[in-house]
């Protein structure tokens, strides 16, 4: 059976299509089934880190609180009454048993001119029993050696002794007369002292309510301070108050004066609980010789407890907790490694380490970070 050259043409054609079909795709899958042999760079990361070095710290402890005087008193009269003169004013330096102001005295005063008056009448009367009690003596005298004699009946002598008793009568009540009236004076002329107010500390007005003319009320006249030393009171807990004793010197820093320390002491911790709170209160007191601080200004007080010289010194957050141990993480070359290391005293934003590091070594600043196993760092100096 003969074929047409037509059928023969496309009949080639299927069959080369065909060949280059399978060709190109075993040569895709060889290709694919090659492996890459070529190995993948290693990654360096950049790590903030910090060196351990030899300095001076302090344990302490901070409080922050107001400042206060070391005393501040209310004065107020002790009498009622208008005010005559007020003597002093807000910012005056006062010493104690100055006059800061005087209260009217005019109906006090006449009150004391009675009293005298009345002493004087009352010593009067005091010199008249006397004189008629010498002579009631003389009476009683004369008579009784006229009854002796017989020459006065025994009604005379009696009547003679009677005068003589009430002139002792008269005599005693007198004198308590004068005594009254002397006690009298006494009081009025307390009350008259009582209408001059007078400062019962060395100090500095702090404040001022009344002027001349005006009848006091609840309000103190003036209210005197003494700013020759501040005190800053707070609360501690009880582990803090344990490590605290009497006479730790207290660095001082108040907002108003930047820059300013101000050197103090542990005045007093009390030696109770404040069962609201169960805090300790304790006393900061820091001298004012210049009157620098005032009264109100907010201050932060810290507390030294222990100073060591010569120690290895970290940031505080270069260390941290692992696996119960504290640890920080050392970086050698591009390598990092934990160690573990035993800390001593820490100030707030350092730490001691006494055991684990030397001055020197390199750690992470921040020993919180996580760095897979093998990890290769580059060491870059901390800003903070």
């Amino acid at each position: 059976m003969s074929r047409s050259p037509q059928f023969l043409l496309v009949g080639s054609a299927i069959i080369l299509s065909t060949a280059l079909l399978v060709a190109g795709c075993n040569s895709s899958s060889t290709a694919e089934a090659a492996p890459d042999t070529t190995a993948p760079e290693a990654t360096v990361v950049d790590v903030p880190v910090v060196t351990a070095i030899t300095g001076t710290i302090e344990a302490s402890l901070e409080i922050s609180g107001t400042l206060a005087p070391r005393s501040r008193v209310a004065v107020k009269a002790k009498l009622p009454g208008s005010i005559d003169r007020v003597f002093v004013d807000i910012g005056d330096a006062v010493t104690m048993g100055q006059t800061i102001a005087t209260i009217d005295r005019r109906e006090i005063d006449a009150q004391v001119d009675a009293s005298v008056a009345g002493v004087a009448v009352a010593k009067a009367a005091l010199e008249t029993s006397e004189a008629a009690l010498a002579n009631a003596v003389l009476e009683r005298d004369r008579a009784k050696v006229l009854f002796d004699k017989g020459a006065l009946p025994r009604q005379r002598l009696d009547a003679a002794e009677t005068s003589h008793r009430a002139s002792v009568a008269q005599r005693d009540l007198a004198t308590a007369n004068l005594a009254q009236v002397n006690a009298a004076l006494r009081r009025s002329r307390e009350v008259q002292s009582n209408s001059t107010v007078t400062s019962p500390v060395t100090g500095f007005v702090v404040e001022r309510n009344y002027d001349s003319g005006a009848m006091p009320g609840d309000k103190p006249i003036v209210v005197v301070a003494d700013l020759r030393e501040m005190k800053l009171e707070a609360g501690v807990s009880e582990l803090e108050a344990g490590r605290l004793k009497p006479g730790m010197k207290a660095d001082v820093l108040v907002q108003a004066k930047p820059g300013a320390t101000f050197t103090g002491q542990l005045a007093a911790i009390a030696p109770e609980v404040d069962e609201r709170n169960r805090h300790f209160k304790i006393d900061v007191r820091v001298p004012n010789t210049g009157r620098e601080l005032l009264s109100g200004m907010y201050a932060t007080a810290r507390l030294i407890e222990a100073t060591t010289t010569n120690a290895v010194l970290v940031p505080k957050d270069a260390v941290t907790t692992r696996e119960g141990k504290r640890v920080v993480q050392k970086v050698q070359g591009d390598a990092v490694s934990f160690v573990e290391v035993t800390e001593g005293l820490a100030d707030g934003t350092r730490i001691q380490i006494v055991t684990g590091l030397a001055a020197g070594d390199t750690v992470l600043a921040d020993a919180r970070r996580q760095l897979a196993a093998g990890t290769k760092v580059r060491g870059i100096a901390d800003s903070r």
